[in-house]
């Protein structure tokens, strides 16, 4: 079984592909696109640049993890890989993109949930209101935190007030003098 890719349309609407191996592990992740066609753009471009180990740039992340980006000839990024424990990890994912890249067939993500679009669409309707419902509970909670920190503060507002009246006593030595130069 050869290699495919998959466009998917995401909740913001803007779409990005995947390149998944014969075995169905992603390989490559597309950054979003606007539309459609420019996401099948972006898969024409992998399509011809996979195959060119420059276009490959292998970097490290901050964790340590191996993982590499494919860039088009102009160098803007088209797809990036996933992190690897170990450089040797990446250089098998850099040669699958390679390999599988080329043949593979475009294949619409969405396409297959259109078909059972009803079923799919029903059961996300009947779990918002499972998330409405559980989301008040939530906002219940907090706001009986509340009251208690409310509580706390105004002990800490009565402290400062008994501190005033020390700052008052150094006050009563200024008209002191003032009775002195008269």
């Amino acid at each position: 079984m050869p290699g495919k890719f998959e466009i998917k349309a995401g909740k913001t609407g803007k779409y990005r592909f995947n390149l998944k191996a014969s075995n169905g592990q992603v390989i490559l992740s597309s950054e979003a696109y606007d539309s459609l066609a420019s996401a099948k753009k972006g898969v024409a471009s992998v399509k011809k640049n996979a195959g060119n180990d420059k276009r490959f740039e292998r970097k490290t992340a901050k964790d340590g993890s191996a993982y590499f980006v494919l860039k088009a000839m102009n160098g803007e990024i088209i797809g990036k890989s996933e992190m690897y424990k170990t450089v040797k990890a990446m250089e098998n994912g850099v040669a699958s993109v390679g390999k599988h890249a080329a043949d593979a067939p475009v294949v619409d993500g969405d396409a297959k949930p259109a078909a059972a679009a009803p079923a799919k669409k029903a059961a996300p309707a009947k779990k918002a209101p499972a998330k409405k419902a559980a989301a008040p509970a939530k906002k219940a909670a907090p706001a009986k935190k509340a009251p208690a920190k409310k509580a706390a503060a105004p002990a800490k507002k009565a402290a400062p007030a008994k501190k005033a009246p020390a700052k008052k006593a150094p006050a009563k030595k200024a008209p002191a003098k003032k009775a002195a130069k008269k």
